[in-house]
């Protein structure tokens, strides 16, 4: 009786401070959990390729952002790392003015509406970014935002193999354009399905590797892992496995190069010693495992698909295919000279690419394989600039987290740096970042990377 005397003896002032701190603290815990639904939701519809489905990712993620704004006016602006996310705001305003028409009725973009949508989704992705930085803002957020991204990617394994254990009619398995011999899990193309599971094997074996996972979580993340690699061989996508093959190359050059940072007493000289030692003998024991389970998995099939990887980058025999990469990487090269400092516009490639695929016109590219050459062929010099910042003062950032001496942080920051190297590495052979739900775990990644929780409370 005498707490409830205290509580309304209050000023009311008080109580209304209270009660906005409380509203505050609802909306927070709303929006980070929103979060991690729409992560989730927009990865089962084919990893949301479809217009509608970007048009309500984009609402999605707009509305979270005004309640972000509605929060932040009320208790105060903190815009956490925001130099993060000035490379990718020009690049946005960029690609926005390759869809402006010019004084003389022309315009940069060869297809100034796709480029138009891709400077809206652009700009949702950087909304993405900026409230999951604001939102994961301590240590337990940020272990379930990982949770999260590998539980996607094991569902969707899970999903994969089931669907390719039962499904023997051509109709659609779940979703209508699931067909029998198209993709793999929810994705219509098998290698968008392996960028998807590579950045989750890449976060697990990153934690794991850098003590990052506690002894009595170990067996789940290993088992986690096994079902995601089983999934990936299942695909028979060859980058996929290059990429798996890189990420592995990647964790032990970092744990080298981690190591090599301490201080260099005898002791430190000697545990670094057997550190590197281990990481080698356990890079080993994996690449043989990859090599092993890989043909094991994936059998005839994946040999022969491994085998005709030369061909993709030879002159192929039916006269103007223009089917192979290298033709369509020579019509690509043309088109980046044609425009090399303001490109052709984003989204554009497939309408610009016309004029110098010389080919019969039986297939047309609608990207280029090879999402760097497609980056330069689009955004020109300007574009390439843009990326470049970008790339600096994410790699500036994440390293001064790799060298925290937060084990979690640290073991959280080469996972996520793993997972983006295999990205990065099957980029030179596929555009799987094209597809939104794979670009919103990629940005998910760089935030796991680069946030800075030292500040917070």
């Amino acid at each position: 009786m005498s707490a409830i005397t205290f509580t309304s003896e209050l000023p009311a002032g008080f109580r209304v401070a209270i009660t906005r701190e409380r509203v505050l603290l609802w909306v927070d815990r709303f929006v980070f959990a929103s979060l991690l639904f729409v992560i989730a939701l927009f990865a089962i519809p084919y990893g949301t390729v479809e217009p509608w489905w970007i048009s309500l990712y984009e609402c999605a993620i707009f509305g979270l952002g005004a309640l972000w704004i509605c929060q932040e006016t009320i208790a105060g602006w903190q815009l956490k790392q925001a130099y993060l996310l000035a490379p990718l705001a020009v690049l946005t305003a960029f690609v926005f003015i390759q869809s402006i028409v010019l004084p003389d009725s022309r315009t940069i973009s060869a297809d100034p509406f796709e480029t138009r949508l891709v400077s809206l989704k652009l700009f949702a992705f950087g909304i993405n970014a900026a409230l999951l930085i604001r939102y994961t803002s301590n240590h337990r957020r940020l272990r379930t935002l990982i949770h999260s991204v590998v539980g996607i990617a094991v569902a969707s394994a899970l999903f994969g193999i089931v669907r390719q254990a039962m499904q023997h009619s051509e109709s659609g398995f779940v979703l209508p354009y699931l067909h029998r011999d198209s993709g793999f899990g929810q994705f219509v193309n098998k290698n968008h399905f392996a960028f998807l599971v590579e950045m989750a094997i890449g976060l697990a074996a990153g934690l794991i590797f850098a003590g990052g996972v506690r002894r009595e979580r170990l067996l789940l993340y290993l088992a986690a892992m096994a079902l995601l690699w089983s999934a990936l061989v299942l695909t028979n996508s060859r980058g996929g496995l290059f990429a798996m093959s890189a990420e592995i190359v990647f964790i032990v050059m970092i744990l080298i190069w981690s190591r090599s940072k301490q201080r260099q007493s005898e002791t430190v000289r000697r545990a670094r010693v057997g550190s590197l030692m281990a990481a080698t003998v356990l890079s080993a024991s994996l690449v043989l495992s990859v090599i092993v389970s890989a043909v094991w998995l994936g059998g005839d099939l994946l040999v022969t698909r491994l085998t005709s990887l030369p061909g993709e980058v030879q002159i192929g025999h039916e006269a103007h295919a223009g089917t192979r990469r290298r033709e369509v990487w020579s019509a690509t090269w043309q088109l980046i000279k044609t425009h090399p400092v303001v490109g052709s516009g984003f989204g554009a490639y497939g309408v610009a690419i016309t004029k110098f695929h010389d080919a019969s016109g039986k297939w047309t590219p609608e990207a280029a394989h090879n999402d760097y050459f497609e980056l330069v062929a689009s955004a020109g010099v300007v574009g390439v600039a843009s990326i470049t910042w970008l790339a600096f003062v994410f790699i500036k950032e994440a390293r001064q987290q790799l060298l925290s001496h937060d084990t979690f942080r640290r073991a959280a920051c080469l996972g996520a740096l793993t997972g983006i190297a295999g990205v990065v590495v099957h980029n030179t052979v596929d555009f799987g970042l094209h597809v939104t739900a794979n670009a919103v775990i990629f940005i998910a990644l760089m935030v796991i990377a680069t946030r800075d929780l030292r500040a917070e409370t």
